[in-house]
């Protein structure tokens, strides 16, 4: 039991700076976050220190202060020997293990004579950061699924985001779009949407970090978590090795079917708890081939290394659903994806103080889609495509998004003291789609049909040739990214001086997306004698004649969101790592933050010149020998805007509906006889018109921002067992999401007797929601701008909650006799109104522009537990090397269930704000998060290997993921209406993704060093 003075104490340390208002950050967070440290003491006084790679033979001397003590920062990842120099004489030596972002303790006792340290046989007391490392070693032991997405997973407090989203995931209660990613210092992240990342091939990853919280000042752009990874480099010795995995169909478990939801509807009976999509024929085999080659160019200089990986994923699966009009077009599908990845890294050792490091990096991914005719009596597809399809880095189509990456940094330890390090890189996506002619007549321009089985009328086609569906990316958009970074550090006395600068330039081309084919009719029933809303009017079906006068209608619908977009991001931090005393670190720091984002058009239409972010932490050796660690931090993080944010927030977009009655439809599914119920219109007034970079952003804009505390310890209980808990509370402070909300704009005009004159007066704006926000407004086109102050209560929001608490316990069997393992147990609560920068209630794609806040009525009842809330998660993994040649690895998740929600058409909400089946209304107010939760995600993976003594290298492994079969539903649809009308959505309830089935994995790799 820790005694209360020890919490005392551990607190006062941990947070009696805060009144400071300055931040302490983690001591170990190295320069360009792709380095480590080795730190310690040497008992007698002063003494050289000499640390020496033993893979590259790079040697670093150092000395120690008055007291004993050194600090090499800046330290390549790798194993190193570290020697005791005095009078020119090597007294003692010791070795360790540099892991990124990571402190390790070389220290020498007067009655020490050599000892080899293990990378976890201590604490480390230098570090206060919140997450994980992973070794290459360790991640080649566990049985996960080769990607940075399941690395993620392996960390505490983090959650698969949403499925529908293309990549992501949610860090402490954030966002899927909220958080930072790096290769070897270089940022990654998607420059458009800041979903997911680029990639390496998986063997090429040397070290994976992933951060979850209490990162310091040298982090920034992230208020969910890091991820930090370094690739792997060339030694003295030759290294090649290939390996072939194959996840072959035959063994893959069936897929599960999907079923209606149990509406209870009159109009659903039909339907309800039939047969939604077939999937139990689903086929996919998965193959993937690497190799690599490192080592010495010149000896102890200039090293290489470099690796290749080819995916191929083939799938053949039922694409349309039991009831779908297309069956005849697009009812089966068959895609072949191929994920090509390559790394090269050249290190160059100019001196023993003097490197350099070049990176080239390729992520590109292509898909390969045929679609065809599909019969669900017979269970048959046709035999020729009805389309065939080509996608390159697609979201929606391709297994990844990534692009071609370049790095070039540089270190230099100019005196023991002096470390600067610089970065500069680019990387580039290019994304291209394109469709074949298939049979048939050119259906380029021809519009989609989507009909519900209780929307169309008994006797009429709705089968329509038309094989895309809903939006499709523009056919080529390129998004590049340049990134230079430039750090240095100065040690004075105690005291660790470091500070740095950024600068990062994203800028995208062609970007964006509109409806295939050009629009889509979607065909509707009601009430034919209750007044329906149509936009520009209402009325009832049964005065448009025709069908109409038994409740049909139909929509014309027309999206195009194409445009340009860019963005500028600088930072500033400056840090102070401060050892108190020789078991106490404090680290005081400051983060400033800056970015601009730009529109189509190349004008700037949102800018946050400063966001200060001070951060706090304190690491307390409880017993002076890394035994036992007490640690608390506290910070603010803030977060910039994608530039998708342009695409419909700031640039030319169109986003249109009209309603009309119609007599028939034609052998294309389009209507015929049609007469308008009301004109065209667009809730968000985005009619195509340029918009007013002056009045798409509220002035005097706070960034997105979020505070966080965190408070544990770490205590080795013997050689063979560490444990801990930690404490965090996260707190969102203020968020940017845009509003659409023109009735107080048009009240100001009438107020004011200003005739508007301008169509595109008002379109949507981002402000920040819950805070009083001045608008700009030219109602008459003429420049002449009216400034609208609205405060928080005029606007009738709430203010923006999101708050993360959790609970964090683990304990760890260092890899000591032939057996590693890791238990996380993790309580947890993320409450508030508003997810973030993301809604996975519908996975909207609008990053930082959803409908979230576009109107008061959208918010109302909308508190509760967010859809990134689970409960509790238990995740463990481990291995063991049961002889020499044969070992065994698992990796365990227990998850509780996502919250369930219903978001239906409230018919007391104006039309002027009518969003259809949006809203936390379902025949009666139904709040957030009231209905319960999904069913637990229980998940064991298993792995066997074999490294048979007679061919050293050589390694056989099967895997088996999801053992038991457990496939869970993930998202369901929670949509309750049909549009704009009280009809119940036939589809309310379904499950919309299951937890993959199971698989078996088989590689055979052989390396050799040579």
């Amino acid at each position: 039991m820790i005694k209360k003075t020890v919490i005392a104490r551990a607190l006062a340390i941990a947070f009696s700076t805060a009144a400071l208002n300055v931040a302490l950050a983690p001591a170990a967070f190295a320069q360009s976050n792709a380095a480590g440290t080795i730190f310690g003491r040497a008992d007698g006084g002063a003494a050289s220190i000499v640390l020496q790679n033993t893979d590259t033979g790079v040697k670093r001397t150092l000395g120690t202060d008055a007291g004993g003590r050194y600090n090499a920062t800046a330290m390549p990842p790798g194993h190193y020997k570290v020697e005791l120099v005095r009078d020119g004489k090597v007294v003692n030596t010791t070795e360790v293990d540099v892991i990124i972002g990571q402190g390790v303790e070389a220290s020498f006792s007067s009655a020490q004579t050599v000892q080899v340290t293990g990378r976890r046989n201590r604490i480390d007391v230098s570090n206060t950061n919140n997450g994980s490392t992973f070794t290459a070693k360790e991640l080649s032991k566990l049985p996960v699924q080769q990607s940075v997405a399941a690395i993620i997973q392996l960390a505490p407090n983090t959650t698969r985001a949403d499925s529908r989203y293309a990549a992501g995931a949610s860090f402490g209660g954030g966002g899927a779009s909220e958080n930072a990613y790096y290769i070897n210092g270089f940022p990654v992240t998607n420059p458009l949407t800041q979903l997911g990342a680029s990639e390496l091939p998986f063997g090429a990853i040397a070290q994976a970090q992933v951060l979850t919280g209490g990162f310091g000042a040298e982090f920034g752009r992230s208020v969910g978590g890091v991820v930090n990874i370094t690739t792997k480099s060339g030694t003295n010795n030759w290294d090649a090795g290939a390996s072939v995995s194959i996840e072959p169909d035959s063994l893959r478990a069936k897929y599960k079917n999907v079923y209606y939801g149990n509406t209870g509807a009159k109009a659903n009976a039909a339907t309800d708890g039939t047969l939604y999509q077939q999937n139990d024929n689903r086929q996919r085999s998965e193959k993937i081939v690497g190799a690599y080659v490192g080592g010495p160019i010149i000896e102890d200089k200039l090293f290489m290394f470099a690796a290749l990986e080819g995916r191929r994923y083939d799938q053949d699966r039922v694409y349309g659903i039991r009831t779908s009009s297309n069956l005849g077009a697009t009812g089966f599908e068959s895609t072949d994806d191929k994920l090509q990845r390559y790394t090269a890294k050249f290190d160059w050792n100019i001196s023993d103080n003097h490197r350099v490091e070049a990176t080239l990096i390729g992520d590109n991914s292509k898909t390969d889609r045929r679609l065809y005719s599909y019969d669900y009596a017979t269970g048959q597809h046709g035999a020729a495509p009805t389309a065939s399809q080509h996608y390159k880095n697609s979201a929606d189509f391709t297994p990844a998004v990534g692009g071609d990456v370049r790095i070039l940094r540089y270190v230099g330890n100019l005196t023991d003291n002096l470390t600067i390090s610089a970065l500069t890189g680019r990387s580039k996506t290019k994304s291209y789609t394109s469709y074949d002619n298939v049979g048939g007549a050119n259906t380029a321009n021809l519009f989609q049909v989507s009909a519900a089985s209780n929307t169309r009328v008994p006797g009429l086609n709705y089968s329509s040739p038309q094989v895309l569906s809903g939006a499709v990316d523009n056919p080529a958009s390129e998004s590049e990214v340049k990134s230079t970074r430039f750090d240095v550090e100065y040690k004075l006395g105690s005291h660790m001086l470091r500070g740095g600068f950024d600068n990062v330039k994203l800028d995208s081309s062609q970007v964006g997306q509109y409806y295939g084919g050009g629009g889509i009719w979607v065909y509707q029933k009601v009430d034919p004698n209750a007044q329906t809303d149509f936009g520009t009017t209402t009325g009832t079906t049964a005065a448009g004649g025709g069908y109409g006068a038994q409740g049909y209608f139909v929509q014309k619908r027309i999206f195009n969101s194409v445009t340009g977009a860019g963005s500028h991001q600088d930072a500033r931090y400056l840090e102070d790592r401060w050892q108190v005393t020789k078991d106490v670190l404090v680290t005081l720091g400051v983060r400033d933050e800056g970015f601009k984002n730009i529109n189509g058009d190349g004008d700037t239409f949102l800018e946050i010149d400063h966001k200060i972010q001070p951060r706090a932490a304190a690491s307390w050796d409880v017993n002076g020998d890394a035994s036992f660690k007490v640690f608390g931090s506290a910070g603010r993080y803030a977060l910039q805007i994608p530039t998708h944010l342009a695409v419909r927030g700031a640039s030319r977009s169109t986003l249109t509906r009209q309603a009309f009655t119609y007599t028939g439809t034609d052998a294309n599914g389009l209507p015929l006889g049609l007469v308008a119920l009301g004109g065209p219109y667009s809730t968000n007034n985005e009619l195509g018109q340029s918009k007013d970079p002056k009045s798409v952003t509220a002035k005097g804009l706070e960034a997105t921002y979020q505070d966080e505390l965190t408070l544990g310890f770490e205590k080795a209980l013997s050689a063979d067992l560490n444990i801990g808990m930690k404490a965090t509370y996260r707190e969102l402070k203020a968020t940017i999401d845009d509003y659409c909300d023109t009735r107080l704009i048009d009240k100001y005009a009438a107020d004011h007797k200003i005739a508007i004159t301008n169509d595109g007066y008002f379109s949507c704006a981002s402000f920040n929601p819950g805070r009083d926000n001045t608008f700009v407004v030219d109602f008459q086109g003429n420049k002449t701008y009216s400034e609208i102050h609205l405060t928080a209560a005029e606007l009738g929001f709430e203010q923006a909650k999101r708050t993360y608490t959790a609970l964090d316990l683990f304990a760890e069997h260092p890899l000591r006799s032939g057996w590693y393992g890791r238990v996380n147990y993790t309580w947890s609560r993320s409450r508030g109104n508003t997810e973030g920068q993301t809604r996975s209630d519908n996975a909207q794609t609008d990053v930082a522009a959803t409908s979230t806040w576009d109107n008061p009525e959208l918010m109302v009842n909308a508190y509760g537990n967010l859809p990134n809330d689970r409960k509790h998660q238990m995740k463990a993994y481990g291995f063991f090397e049961v002889t020499p040649e044969w070992s065994v690895g698992g990796n365990f998740l227990a998850a509780s269930g996502r919250p369930r929600s219903c978001f239906g058409w409230n018919p007391s909400v104006p039309r002027a704000v009518n969003y259809g089946s949006v809203y936390f209304y379902c025949d009666k107010a139904v709040p957030r998060s009231t209905l319960g939760t999904l069913p637990w995600d229980i998940r064991l993976d298993l792995n066997l290997a074999y490294q048979p003594a007679f061919l050293t290298g050589l390694t056989a492994k099967m895997e088996v993921f999801n053992v038991a079969n457990k496939q869970t539903a993930q998202t369901i649809d929670e949509t309750y209406n049909v549009n704009t009308t009280a009809e119940i959505n036939p589809t309310y309830g379904r499950v919309i993704s299951y937890t993959a089935p199971r698989a078996v994995k088989f590689t055979v790799e052989y390396n050799r060093r040579f």
